[in-house]
């Protein structure tokens, strides 16, 4: 079965949103696509081979000399741009023989942008043990229910800063949304803004805006006060078996917060001195740190936020653009995530994704 140029465009596409996976790749066309006829898993298998054989996409023509059109030109170009995103124009340039101006063009015309990498602790000895302990539970439970991490709230902290973060230079990650891009913004005073979200299911929950600097007390009121009100909108099954995750940051493991949660979710908690440990320095596993801030800087710093409440309408604006199919895409991604950090023996695998 032939596919058109816009067809195979779109499935280039969805072998990217399902980091090379055919099957994943096949899952995520039909759901965009409900009414187109739907690529075979064997399709996509077939477009990354033939890709990865002759460095093009397109159908080879027998007893007929082949000729690249502009067509196959944008569609090998982004190929090359799903395989390694770490790549840049002047080696696709050389490797396609395409010119460096036309690589350019093709991937601003498809909305891939070269995003500054974030730069992340280093692990130590002892993180390699609890990466893999973590992934391996996450495995275990996957595999006795494969949507059990839809019912597990994933959540977290950041601060927005009015000047935003400078970017590290040289270092670029093409793609269609920004992971973590953020632009300096001049000042003169100070401030910032310290936002609670989180992520259960197809279900993004928040923004919360903490008062000051978040502490042990001030977290313990969020979660007793506020965190039941903004579970509202979720499903009452899965309110009633869901579970909780937050990182180690002090506030987390005050001993206030540790009793409220093992009081409300009764062995159902993921963290610092819960049920479940939480690895530290993992923001490669966890949905927030991954992709929702980065996300969401992207949007806030588009122009420099003139106010503090300027900046909080942001926030709330860009929550406003998140929908159920990039948090499915997240989803597919978490359980991805777990997958690789067990074959790397609890390695940070951002960089393999």
């Amino acid at each position: 079965m032939n596919f058109s140029q816009e067809e195979l465009i779109d499935m280039v596409y969805f072998l990217g949103a399902g980091e090379r996976n055919p099957f994943l790749a096949s899952r995520l066309y039909a759901q965009q696509f409900p009414e187109r006829r739907h690529p075979r898993v064997e399709a996509f298998e077939n477009l990354q081979e033939r890709f990865e054989r002759t460095g093009h996409v397109k159908y080879e023509k027998k007893d007929r000399e082949k000729r690249t059109t502009r067509e196959e030109n944008e569609l090998s170009v982004l190929l090359k741009v799903v395989e390694n995103p770490h790549t840049s124009t002047r080696k696709i340039s050389n490797e396609l023989n395409v010119s460096q101006t036309s690589v350019s063009r093709i991937l601003r015309k498809y909305k891939f942008h070269p995003y500054h990498i974030q730069l992340v602790q280093e692990l130590d000895a002892t993180d390699f043990q609890k990466r893999l302990e973590f992934s391996e539970w996450a495995l275990e439970k996957v595999q006795q229910e494969y949507n059990f991490f839809d019912y597990l709230l994933f959540s977290d902290e950041a601060t927005f800063h009015k000047n935003g973060y400078v970017n590290r230079h040289n270092f670029h990650y093409y793609d269609t949304i920004n992971p973590h891009f953020i632009r300096p913004v001049d000042h003169q005073h100070r401030w910032s803004v310290n936002v609670w979200a989180g992520i259960v299911g197809s279900c993004l929950i928040g923004p919360y805006f903490f008062e000051g600097n978040v502490n042990g007390e001030s977290y313990w009121n969020f979660l007793e006060n506020h965190l039941p009100a903004l579970l509202g909108d979720v499903p009452l099954n899965v309110r009633q078996r869901m579970w909780f995750q937050h990182d180690g940051a002090p506030p987390h493991y005050s001993r206030i917060v540790r009793r409220h949660l093992d009081r409300i979710f009764v062995d159902r908690w993921v963290g610092r001195g819960g049920p479940v440990r939480w690895p530290p320095r993992s923001p490669d596993l966890t949905k927030l740190d991954f992709f929702l801030w980065g996300y969401v800087k992207s949007l806030v710093y588009e122009e420099p936020p003139t106010t503090k409440a300027n900046m909080m309408n942001r926030i709330r604006d860009a929550f406003e653009t998140i929908n159920v199919n990039m948090l499915q895409n997240v989803n597919v991604s978490f359980l991805r995530r777990i997958e690789t950090c067990v074959q790397q023996q609890g390695g940070y695998i951002e960089h393999l994704l």
